[in-house]
């Protein structure tokens, strides 16, 4: 398959997910809209329900006090036609139970003013009608001669006008309550449409997230299968460049062998012609100088000058190759004892020149003596050859716990007071041969402070320097306690 029929395939996919992810996301949002639907319907379907139940209690408690009335009515006229204390019951029953009634009318309220005003003045007229029937029978009780057909007259004219404001409120509250049935049913058939639709909408989203999960299980299966493929193939060019790099390891050490083999010949056979260069020269100087002209004698200086200089660069690079050549595997090492033995070395120089010397107590750590003594010895014998004439040197050195990476490291800084060199050079003395001074006031070849960064860099550290002129050089030197092992292998090994 070439990368145009890939790269068209999964744009294919991608658009087809992405229609997926649209039908979800819209069905989710209509499905939500939905669901806000649904629970204003319940909403007014609560409401509708909660009006239904109070039209029927109020219509209810009306009917209760209603009967009650109508049984105080018959109670009065049955005592009234009979005088018959037993016939009294019916009112009494009423009367005692009319409080109840009141209260059952007054807790309930009707969904319209007008007829809450109708049933107010109707619950008044009840009041009054009791009051009315209670005294027709005190008066029946008292008198000795009662004309009941008066009475009852007078009892049936005042009931009349109840009965008819009964009848209308009555027929009104059966008005507002199929009013509200109908919009019950409304209300009802609203909500099943609205489940119908919300069931198929749920439906169509459960469908598109399977769609969408079908569709993911497949890419995904597809990515395993094309990702195992990949692995092959980078298994197959790691074998390969582990190959290469096999080769180029071999090369490496044929190198690194061939470079020892060179310091070997540079320490022997070179150092040898030179000797005598020096040693004919010196002789020549000493037996033959009268013989010589000034220009004779001026070439032979710049002869021996020249041979000395060359002898001494070939040491600079012997000490610089040796730094991986001869390296010796870390150990732990008190840098007291090191610095004790570089001290020692430089005893004359330090004496001749009046150096006053400030050494901080140093710790332990893992190294190569041997490098870390040559490491002090280069930046001790630099801030004794820099020094500014008139001026006695003072170098100091202190060290402070510090941290490199992950791991927990010295600071050691060696400051001097001697000639300095400019900020923009801090980098460039680090480079091999890089000279900053004239070879005729300060000598040197310009490879000492190279082999001071191999050392440092060996070690896992770093190191850097700054300065003003004429103001001396500061050296920052940070080496962890115990170099990582595969540092220290690697460095080993090179």
């Amino acid at each position: 398959m070439n990368k145009t029929d890939k790269s068209g395939r999964l744009m294919n996919l991608s658009n087809r997910i992405g229609f997926i992810w649209v039908a979800v996301l819209a069905s989710v949002g209509v499905v939500a809209s939905n669901a806000m639907i649904g629970f204003n319907n319940v909403k007014e379907l609560n409401l509708v329900q909660e009006s239904i139940r109070n039209t029927s209690e109020v219509m209810m408690s009306l009917d209760r006090l209603h009967i009650a009335m109508l049984n105080a009515e018959a109670g009065q006229r049955a005592f009234l036609i009979s005088n018959q204390e037993s016939d009294l019951m019916p009112f009494k029953r009423a009367l005692s139970d009319l409080d109840s009634s009141l209260l059952k009318v007054a807790q309930s309220r009707s969904e319209s003013e007008v007829q809450q005003q109708k049933i107010n003045q109707y619950v008044n007229g009840v009041k009054e009608r009791f009051t009315a029937l209670r005294s027709t029978i005190l008066v029946a009780r008292s008198a000795a001669e009662v004309n009941e057909s008066r009475l009852l007259g007078r009892t049936i004219e005042s009931g009349g006008a109840l009965r008819e404001a009964y009848t209308d409120i009555m027929s009104a509250e059966a008005d507002i309550r199929t009013v509200q049935l109908n919009q019950l049913k409304r209300v009802r058939k609203e909500a099943q449409i609205n489940i119908v639709v919300f069931t198929l909408l749920s439906a169509v989203m459960i469908f598109a997230i399977l769609t969408l999960l079908i569709v993911n299980l497949r890419s995904a299966k597809r990515a395993k299968v094309e990702l195992e493929k990949a692995n092959s193939e980078l298994e197959e060019k790691v074998k390969a460049r582990t190959d290469v790099l096999e080769h180029y390891a071999e090369e490496l050490n044929r190198s690194n062998r061939e470079l020892e083999d060179f310091a070997f010949v540079a320490s022997h056979d070179l150092q040898e012609p030179l000797r005598k260069i020096r040693a004919f020269g010196d002789r020549i100087e000493k037996n033959h100088s009268e013989q010589l002209d000034e220009k004779g004698k001026d070439y032979l200086a710049r002869m021996t000058s020249a041979a000395k200089r060359m002898s001494t660069l070939i040491t600079d690079l012997l000490e610089l190759s040796r730094v991986t050549t001869r390296a010796e595997p870390f150990e732990s090492q008190d840098l007291n004892k090191v610095m004790q033995f570089v001290l020692d070395d430089l005893e004359i120089a330090i004496t001749e020149s009046n150096v006053i010397l400030n050494v901080a107590p140093l710790p332990t750590i893992k190294c190569d003596a041997s490098q870390i003594h040559q490491l002090f010895l280069n930046l001790l014998s630099n801030a004794i050859k820099f020094r500014v004439e008139g001026r006695d040197p003072i170098i100091t050195i202190d060290v402070e716990q510090s941290a490199l990476a992950t791991q927990d490291a010295f600071t050691f800084i060696i400051e001097d007071n001697g000639v300095g060199f400019e900020a923009e050079y801090a980098e460039k003395i680090f480079s091999p041969f890089q000279r900053l001074h004239n070879r005729k006031q300060y000598a040197g070849t310009g490879i000492g402070l190279t082999v001071c960064r191999r050392i440092v860099e060996r070690h896992g550290g770093v190191i850097a320097a700054n300065s003003e002129n004429g103001k001396g050089a500061k050296f920052t030197i940070t080496l962890p306690i115990e170099p990582a092992p595969m540092i220290q292998e690697l460095r080993n090994e090179l």
